[in-house]
């Protein structure tokens, strides 16, 4: 039997807005912190980038736009959190490294992240766990699927 289609879009009301009140969750942490959320983005990227990453690498691996990365470049800069270096071969472009300072920070708020993904994971029954990674991943990738087969469409 097939599930109507207006029970469909009760749930994805219900997804989406649960995703929007896990955001506010991740903000509400990272405000606790003197942080905003895309800071915290562009410390998971820079975490993977211990050696440096350009302005226009972060932007596209936090998914942010470039004058949305310059405003956070600028943030974590005025906090003493991260530094904009000359590129070591092309001075044109500019490297981005966490600060001492900013590797501390970087490392609490990233483990506090993660601590509480963990703990609210585990309380899931093992099976549970495993089912909510099949059907969000599945679910995911046919979003992005046809998302994108839509915006391609439309050009």
């Amino acid at each position: 039997m097939e599930i109507p289609r207006q029970t469909q879009q009760q749930w994805l009301k219900a997804c989406f807005s649960a995703w929007k009140q896990t955001d506010a969750a991740y903000s509400k942490l990272a405000r606790s912190r003197n942080l905003s959320l895309n800071m915290v983005w562009a410390f998971e990227c820079l975490s993977e980038h211990p050696e440096g990453v350009e302005p226009a690498v972060l932007a596209e691996e936090t998914n942010m736009l470039r004058q949305t990365t310059t405003v956070v470049l600028n943030d974590l800069e005025k906090q003493e959190l991260a530094t904009r270096e000359f590129h070591p071969t092309d001075r044109r472009k500019k490297v981005i490294r966490l600060t001492p300072k900013g590797e501390a920070v970087c490392r609490e708020i990233l483990d506090a992240i993660a601590q509480a993904e963990l703990d609210a994971l585990s309380e899931l029954r093992d099976e549970d766990q495993r089912r909510l990674f099949e059907l969000t991943t599945g679910f995911c990738r046919a979003l992005v699927d046809k998302l994108s087969r839509a915006s391609d469409r439309e050009r």
